[in-house]
């Protein structure tokens, strides 16, 4: 099974975000926003009335299990539906006597058929109440990064300050899969690793180099489906250090350790200044990633001890 990276997201990040995704499904005039700053937003972030339709944006803070995030979202839910009962005269003002159809909770990730089970729960909670900005018809529903196209997700993501990932450490089961076929590798690890660690720590050390370029690959996977330009960014950047290291060799002088921290200082910064946006952790993880790929197969060695 391959190890999957979650985007974390922060609220304002979120809403930014969204906003462009909405902006492309109903078209940028139809979109119209509730600031929440001055008495609240009514359990609606963004509307349109020409759809007659109302978004609530959340995205809940990654990683968590499927049971909690479902739990939080169903929580959402019915928190803001609330909302809407409550405000009933200030939100038919604002669709000027259109009866909302459609109240969709925006989140990132729907993974939960609990939360389709409580949507319906709700849709019909809602229309018992016979509230009058709602349509005889009214729905509730969840939607979530699935449903809309790659490339509207991809240019929305350039909006946004900051774009960071949530990546597990690999599972022993996981680590396992990957090392039936790739003994080459390993040797190649450790051969090398044994030129700055002891016979006695050089397991661990493999180990660990196994576990960055896993974690590295697993976010680099996710920024390739997700933002296919920032991939781009980061692969060019380095694929371009690993040229300069094969042309004219490492930094960092004659011992290991020396070599290692100059070149994981090197593409770090590669990786930042190429994509700015990208977070500084998962920067260094993909500059651990690839470095450990550099030394189990090339060009990254060391001088004999």
């Amino acid at each position: 099974m391959a190890i999957s990276a979650v985007q974390v997201w922060n609220a304002d990040d979120w809403e930014l975000f969204s906003l462009n995704l909405l902006q492309h499904r109903h078209g940028a005039l139809n979109v119209h926003k509730i600031p929440a700053a001055h008495q609240g937003d009514f359990g609606i972030d963004f509307y349109c009335t020409k759809e007659a339709v109302a978004y609530q944006c959340y995205a809940v803070e990654e990683p968590i299990d499927i049971s909690t995030r479902a739990d939080r979202q169903k929580t959402k839910i019915t928190r803001d539906l609330a909302k809407i009962l409550a405000n009933e005269i200030e939100i038919k003002k604002l669709f000027n006597d259109v009866r909302i159809k459609h109240w969709i909770l925006l989140s990132p990730l729907h993974d939960s058929k609990e939360v389709n089970l409580h949507c319906s729960k709700k849709t019909k909670d809602m229309r018992d109440k016979r509230c009058g900005v709602l349509d005889d018809a009214f729905e509730v529903a969840i939607h979530d990064l699935t449903l809309f196209p790659t490339a509207v997700i991809a240019t929305g993501l350039t909006s946004i300050s900051s774009v960071k990932l949530s990546v597990p450490a690999p599972s022993t089961e996981e680590v396992a899969a990957w090392t039936v076929g790739s003994s080459n590798l390993l040797a190649n690890a450790h051969h090398k690793l044994l030129k700055r660690t002891s016979h006695e720590n050089i397991g661990d050390a493999v180990a660990d180099a196994t576990s960055a370029f896993l974690q590295g690959n697993a976010l680099l996977d996710a920024l390739r489906s997700g933002s296919p330009d920032l991939h781009e960014k980061v692969t060019v950047a380095i694929k371009s250090r690993a040229r300069r290291i094969q042309f004219a060799g490492p930094q960092g002088g004659q011992s290991a350790n020396g070599i290692l921290h100059a070149e994981l200082e090197s593409l770090i910064s590669a990786v930042q200044s190429a994509a700015p946006n990208l977070s500084n952790e998962n920067a260094e993880q993909i500059a651990y990633g690839a470095i450990s790929e550099w030394i189990m197969r090339c060009p990254l060695d060391f001088p004999d001890v």
